[in-house]
């Protein structure tokens, strides 16, 4: 899985920056607001952009007065981060984290994971090593798909893997990877499954009063 997602990625980073750049995806109308208003209610120096693609959230921490580190385990958004702005960037992969390498320039005070989790098996052993290198009282936020999109798409309510992660997106991507989409329950579930912490959601609607996101805050005990 890991050899199918990194080279998706690396064939589509150019179209993927092109698309982010140009604000093409109709939903970050409302999900760039969600995540940025979450920054403001954090505390703290340091925070790690965890799967930062080409670096927009990293440079808007930056600009919020934190101390930002983007880490990806694309070079070319890497690369493309580097070129837009001062913050420190890192190829590191979800893979590295799990395996216990450490995350550059922490510990932090917070990690941010913005539509990046593509993972089933090692979404808690990833989220545990992460909240090894967060401070006492820091969080992990999480924004991912709200789990109605199953729902939208007359999929069967249930966690599955979905074939293409680029589908319903604009721009000419190609080749999408596989994708594992949790129903609101095996998300509980798994957080459940992380000791000393605790959690909350809060659901993003779009204007239709349609769930877009779901944002996850965990904060360690």
């Amino acid at each position: 899985m890991k050899k199918e997602i990194i080279n998706s990625w690396e064939k589509n980073a150019s179209e993927w920056i092109k698309t982010v750049q140009s604000n093409a995806i109709p939903s970050r109308k409302f999900t760039n607001p969600a995540i940025l208003e979450t920054l403001k209610t954090l505390e703290g120096q340091k925070i790690v952009d965890v799967g930062c693609g080409e670096g927009w959230l990293t440079r808007e921490m930056e600009k919020m007065g934190w101390e930002a580190t983007g880490v990806d385990a694309i070079e070319t958004l890497i690369q493309e981060a580097k070129n837009k702005g001062p913050e420190a960037y890192h190829v590191l992969t979800f893979e590295a984290i799990v395996a216990g390498t450490p995350i550059p320039n922490g510990p932090f005070d917070a990690a941010i994971f913005n539509f990046c989790l593509y993972l089933k098996e090692d979404l808690v052993p990833l989220l545990e090593n992460t909240l090894k290198h967060i401070s006492e009282k820091g969080s992990i936020i999480i924004q991912t798909l709200h789990p109605y999109f199953l729902i939208q798409n007359e999929l069967a309510y249930q966690s599955q893997w979905l074939s293409d992660s680029w589908k319903g997106l604009p721009g000419n991507f190609e080749d999408g990877h596989s994708w594992y989409a949790r129903t609101l329950e095996d998300w509980i579930t798994e957080l459940n499954c992380i000791e000393g912490i605790q959690f909350s959601l809060k659901e993003i609607v779009n204007d239709a009063k349609k769930p877009v996101s779901l944002l996850i805050k965990i904060t360690k005990l």
